[in-house]
């Protein structure tokens, strides 16, 4: 439930615009602050299972989570909801923290790799099958709730996994009980949230000095976490972070590959599903169905994965990211803008490679990034793990929106003058006066432009409504004029000057965060190659 709910909101988010009037950066604060508060409270989270136990704080966090996503189905506002998502993401960071370590403890070290993949592959599919799960509820409409069942449907799920885990999960309980690290906490929850809240709406608050003292402030504070953690942990204190934990290179090599394959994986997923439907005008459920083969593909790669680890080791994750990275390019490769469409049988293929991909991937990261941690550090580290991948989402949903809606707007230049050249000749078919047709073609350019060059392109600007008029002969009468005998042609226009530029945007962002994935793929190589089952059977 906890990795669904980080991408199944993407499906719904302009269902959930339209029905809560939300802006584009309140819509951009639904998607991150569950997120940003999963990685602010991570850490501290697994502090609490130390102290209070894995088993009793893990069945607490769970009902949290299941009451709040209750709430968050009943909002009313865009700012109630953004609120209870924060809490939602609080209870899942308190719940997942948990989940590490209690399989660190229950099962012996020899088993870490297998039970670990099938941990990271059930995340990853998770994950994964948010937009299609999403897709699939709000086409259903169960009681014409629309969008709003994307949360209530963690009630009987949550109802479940509580008591399943109350019959069946062992109490797990560290044996010293250390003092809260309570300045790291604030340290750490403050720095993270003023670092990514500046980047989720600074492009639609057009950066004021505010957001940028924000983002140097969170520089700072992140700075003196760090020098206050290694000074507490010198005079023999309880750290929130171990910084020893980056003396070993897996977990020091697996912590940038976490944080950035995240970061990656978030924005392919959010800028497939806002181009598919803000772009292209897709449905909810027909989105979901375009990325269905990703996660098809994920859950392959996530079986085979034990088997080609214990042949090759970590040069499962290179292939794997090679994989993911040949599925990006591939895409940006095969999407054309001026096609104005992303059809399933075209990018089946790469989809399902990439799946493949992610799940090579993704499966073995944790055992890989765990394999130089000890009894006494593992409490530590499984709160650092998910808060790097939590950072990671974060970050990469903040920073990709900006550059795709950036993107957006440069590549309108030539797909609006493309639609108003279209425009200008399918007008010659209908009955619009031949000299009102060059303004028709100036204000619908004028219009266009102002959209998708503006914070919230899927809004239409103030005075370019089919409807607008006064009472002089202006662009807003002429528009009134001509909406009856003109409009299928303006909509069409306007339907490929979004589709081609949202689809440009797309192919733009694909192709930086294919360098991305190449990038993590040579960083992979830097793992050791530890001795595998198959080369011991050789000796």
């Amino acid at each position: 439930m906890q990795m669904v709910d980080t991408t199944i909101v993407n499906i719904a988010l302009p269902s959930l615009a339209t029905d809560l009037d939300a802006t584009y950066s309140a819509q951009l604060l639904v998607a991150t602050v569950y997120t940003l508060a999963f990685a602010c409270t991570l850490m501290t989270g697994s502090r609490l299972g130390e102290r209070f136990g894995r088993r009793r704080v893990f069945l607490g966090a769970l009902t949290g989570f299941t009451v709040a996503s209750v709430l968050c189905g009943t909002a009313s506002g865009a700012g109630e909801l953004i609120a209870l998502r924060g809490v939602q993401g609080v209870c899942a960071a308190a719940a997942s923290a948990q989940t590490i370590a209690i399989i660190s403890v229950l099962f012996p070290r020899a088993k870490h790799g297998a039970v670990f993949g099938i941990y990271g592959a059930t995340a990853g599919v998770a994950a994964m099958l948010g937009p299609m799960l999403g897709g699939v509820l709000i086409a259903v409409d169960v009681f014409g709730w629309g969008w709003r069942t994307i949360f209530l449907v963690n009630l009987p799920l949550g109802a479940a996994a509580c008591l399943i885990a109350y019959r069946h999960l062992p109490a797990v309980r560290s044996v010293a009980h250390e003092q809260f690290d309570v300045i790291g906490m604030v340290l750490s929850s403050t720095g993270l949230f003023m670092l990514i809240y500046p980047l989720a709406v600074g492009r639609e608050k057009n950066w004021p000095a505010s957001l940028l003292l924000m983002l140097a402030v969170a520089v700072l504070l992140l700075a003196i976490f760090v020098f206050y953690e290694r000074r507490l942990q010198a005079r023999g204190g309880s750290p929130l972070l171990r910084l020893d934990l980056f003396s070993h290179r897996s977990f020091s090599v697996g912590a940038v590959l976490s944080v950035t394959f995240f970061s990656v994986f978030a924005a392919f997923f959010f800028t497939v599903s806002i181009a598919a439907q803000f772009g292209l005008g897709y449905s909810p459920l027909r989105t979901g169905v375009l990325t269905f083969p990703f996660a098809v593909g994920a859950a392959v790669g996530s079986v085979v994965s034990p088997w080609l680890v214990a042949r090759i080791g970590s040069r499962t994750l290179t292939v794997g990211m090679s994989a993911f990275a040949v599925c990006l390019g591939w895409l940006a490769v095969v999407i054309d803008p001026a096609g104005e469409s992303l059809e399933l049988l075209t990018v089946l293929l790469p989809l399902l490679i990439g799946g493949v991909g992610t799940g090579l991937f993704v499966a073995p990261l944790q055992a890989t990034i765990l394999s130089g941690t000890t009894s006494s550090n593992v409490g530590s580290a499984s709160g650092t793990i998910p808060t790097i991948q939590q950072i990671g989402c974060s970050v990469g949903l903040a920073l990709i929106s900006i550059a795709f809606f950036n993107q957006v707007a440069a590549q309108s230049q030539s797909a609006v003058g493309d639609a108003g050249i279209t425009l200008s000749r399918s007008l010659e078919s209908t009955t619009v006066a031949a000299a009102l047709r060059p303004v028709v073609v100036d204000e619908f350019t004028r219009c266009a432009h102002v959209q998708l060059s503006s914070p919230h392109p899927e809004l239409t600007p103030p005075g370019c409504a089919a409807d607008a008029s006064s009472a002089a002969p202006t662009p807003g009468d002429i528009r009134s004029t001509v909406a009856a005998a003109a409009a299928s042609e303006l909509s069409e226009a306007a339907r490929q000057a979004a589709a081609r530029s949202f689809l440009g945007a797309l192919t733009m962002v694909l192709w930086a965060i294919a360098g991305a994935a190449v990038l993590l793929a040579c960083i992979t190589l830097l793992l050791k190659r530890p001795v595998t089952a198959a080369a011991e059977a050789d000796r």
